[in-house]
């Protein structure tokens, strides 16, 4: 079914065939619902900017289309809001970041102050991936915890391992220190 998502999901771009996406979803079940739900991670995953007024657009189709997503799976019950405030937040740093300064390196830390868990560290992604964690992630933050999405501008890494596991570990690059 994963692969017939491709082309159902692709259908909101066209107004007209949306009435046939409603109804293949709705004689597909869930198995159909899952694979448009997958499709839309992996387009909000991809969108740049010039497409979250699109995204907007088709949330606020499926709302109207599928107002009770529960129907296909308890799981869904809040599908659309979780998705609309991904989007909202994913936006929020396109546009708290300007285009000249989002090449590089970037990061995103998790922590709550209070707590006895570790920090947690999403490190070396491009701000395309920091951003879509920073809308994935920024809806479920509780009480004290908080999120820094940050371009790393210096970075010295260094390891404890002998020149050749580096090498295994990293890749193609090595350090030779």
């Amino acid at each position: 079914m994963r692969n017939a998502a491709k082309p159902l999901f692709g259908l909101l771009a066209d107004q007209d065939r949306r009435p046939e996406l409603k109804r293949a979803i709705e004689e597909g079940g869930y198995d159909a619902f899952r694979a448009f739900i997958d499709e839309w991670e992996r387009t909000l995953k991809e969108a740049g900017e010039d497409r979250f007024g699109e995204l907007e657009e088709w949330l606020g189709w499926c709302r109207a289309a599928f107002p009770r997503p529960v129907r296909f799976s308890p799981v869904w019950q809040a599908v659309w809001d979780e998705l609309g405030e991904r989007l909202r937040w994913k936006k929020y740093a396109f546009e708290a970041v300007p285009p000249g300064e989002r090449e590089g390196e970037w990061q995103i830390l998790l922590d709550n102050p209070y707590a006895h868990q570790g920090i947690v560290c999403y490190p070396g992604l491009s701000f395309m991936e920091a951003a879509y964690l920073f809308g994935y992630f920024k809806p479920t933050l509780t009480g004290n915890e908080y999120m820094r999405m940050q371009k790393i501008v210096n970075l010295l890494e260094v390891s404890g391992a002998p020149p050749e596991k580096r090498a295994e570990k990293r890749g193609n690059r090595v350090d030779e220190s």
